[in-house]
């Protein structure tokens, strides 16, 4: 499958303003679904592990990942329904695509973001005896998908973001 990707200007006003998105089309289920579980992902990894959130019931309700995840579907599917494409970044964050100014385009056959930050990390982990790898970003970055069957497999797709320096790995014990 082939993902489009858009380099896109925000707004008019503020020109610096810029980014990566992937275009996602109201007749591509797929490819929401596959985003829609990275955005969970990443949900999980920033605020289910949080112990400040697990202490106030209040929090706890309101930055519960599977409520978060839930709106979030909701809110693209709103676009999506109404036969408008949306445009979404790294962390999840979408524009409607009629909203946009594309400054570049380019066709991927993996669905991942393109772009580098200079002080970003990643971490790649699994459980105590787990299976699968995960990697996560102090940048709150989407990965799709969330999981790898081996440490290769994962190194590999952080080692796109992060040059070895910037690459933690760690297995719970």
């Amino acid at each position: 499958m082939k993902y489009t990707f858009h380099r896109i200007q925000c707004h008019p006003k503020i020109p610096h303003l810029t980014g990566w998105y992937l275009e996602l089309r109201p007749d591509n289920v797929d490819t929401l679904m596959a985003v829609h579980k990275g955005v969970t992902g990443a949900y999980f990894r920033r605020f289910g592990l949080d112990p400040h959130i697990k202490t106030d019931e209040v929090l706890q309700h309101y930055y519960h990942p599977i409520k978060l995840a839930a709106g979030w579907l909701e809110s693209v599917e709103r676009f999506l329904f109404c036969g408008e494409s949306v445009l979404i970044n790294e962390n999840g964050g979408f524009i409607p695509m009629n909203r946009a100014i594309i400054l570049d385009t380019v066709e991927s056959d993996s669905l991942s973001w393109f772009e580098r930050h200079d002080d970003e990390t990643i971490t790649v982990s699994r459980w105590s005896r787990g299976r699968h790898w995960y990697i996560s970003s102090n940048k709150h970055r989407v990965f799709v998908p969330t999981k790898y069957n081996t440490l290769d497999e994962a190194r590999h797709e952080a080692l796109r973001y992060v040059p070895e320096e910037r690459l933690q790995i760690k297995e719970s014990t």
